[in-house]
């Protein structure tokens, strides 16, 4: 599913290029919301944020870090990738979750269609082994457990602990328990 949020915005007629404020991420998040009610289980919902300049801290507490804790409830699970952002809105979001990671003592992390100024492919506070996993499955599409202990050279329950907390994050997907994809 791909949302554009410039014209759900427009529909929702708030005004643009920027989008700020909590009352406008809770509009926006509502609508989008709506939407994603239909999404199916293990579905990617990609936000394309192409002609939106600013997003503040506020709009992402009550938009997007809304929709990732929505992406990770079981009873509907999804994934989220963001697209076409804005080099203050990458870094906007990138302090927003960083700061949520250490409050809530949580992390929080979305996949990016676009490589970022951290030079990878996501936005979030993710260890190095953690971000080597993430940019191995970006390229190589697919992993077994058994390939990425031989890749992360680390005893298989430590491997095993990180594919599935990546995969609770909504880092990467995961499959009949033992092979892990790409978002």
């Amino acid at each position: 599913m791909i949302i554009l949020i410039k014209s759900k915005a427009e529909k929702l007629k708030l005004k643009m290029p920027d989008l700020l404020t909590r009352p406008v991420g809770r509009v926006m998040y509502e609508s989008i919301s709506d939407s994603v009610a239909d999404i199916h289980n293990g579905e990617t919902l990609v936000l394309d944020f192409g002609g939106i300049k600013v997003i503040d801290s506020s709009f992402i507490d009550e938009m997007i870090v809304r929709l990732i804790l929505d992406s990770q409830s079981s009873e509907r699970p999804f994934y989220m990738k963001l697209k076409n952002l804005s080099e203050i809105a990458e870094l906007n979001i990138d302090l927003v979750f960083r700061s949520y990671s250490n409050y809530k003592n949580k992390k929080i992390v979305v996949i990016t269609e676009n490589i970022c100024h951290n030079n990878a492919f996501f936005i979030g506070p993710l260890s190095d082994q953690e971000r080597d996993i993430v940019e191995f499955l970006r390229v190589n599409k697919s992993i077994t457990l058994d390939d990425a202990v031989d890749f992360a050279k680390r005893p298989g329950e430590k491997v095993r602990k990180l594919l599935e907390d990546l995969h609770a994050m909504r880092a990467i997907k995961k499959q009949d328990g033992a092979v892990f994809f790409a978002v």
